[in-house]
């Protein structure tokens, strides 16, 4: 009996309340439009500076490199600043592609990066290294 009194006011108390609210009323002004748009990026744009502006989609394709008796596969692209560019999404794909989406979300410069690595050809082996692809993008 105690457990359902204690149940009951609180119910009791938030009907009165929402009855006595004022009821809402329909906004007349309608929102302003906003334009975004979507910055691809592709392997070509490596070693740039691209810009978009504050709310814009940032596309990032890469497509594997074939290197002499090597493929380069490349990882998901991060960006180095998340505040200014923000990652929606990332992966790479099985034949050494790889994508990002990035939103820009504030105003400011970020550099975004992805590592290759090498898969080497039957009877090759890899050179000592890796490969970085980068681009700079302004965001303003």
């Amino acid at each position: 009996m105690k457990i359902m009194r204690l149940f009951a006011l609180p119910a009791v108390a938030l009907a009165l309340a929402l009855s006595a609210a004022p009821a809402a009323t329909a906004s007349t002004t309608a929102a302003a439009p906003t334009t975004t748009t979507t910055v691809h990026i592709v392997d070509a744009n490596g070693g740039t500076t691209v810009h978009a502006g504050v709310g814009d989609t940032v596309q990032v394709d890469l497509t594997a490199m074939r290197d002499y008796t090597v493929t380069w596969y490349w990882y998901a692209p991060v960006a180095a600043t998340a505040a200014v560019l923000t990652r929606t999404a990332g992966a790479a794909d099985p034949n050494g592609d790889s994508h990002a989406t990035f939103t820009a979300s504030t105003a400011g410069t970020s550099d975004v990066t992805a590592i290759g690595r090498c898969v080497p050809d039957p009877r090759t082996i890899c050179p000592p290294f890796t490969v970085l692809w980068k681009v700079t993008v302004v965001v303003s």
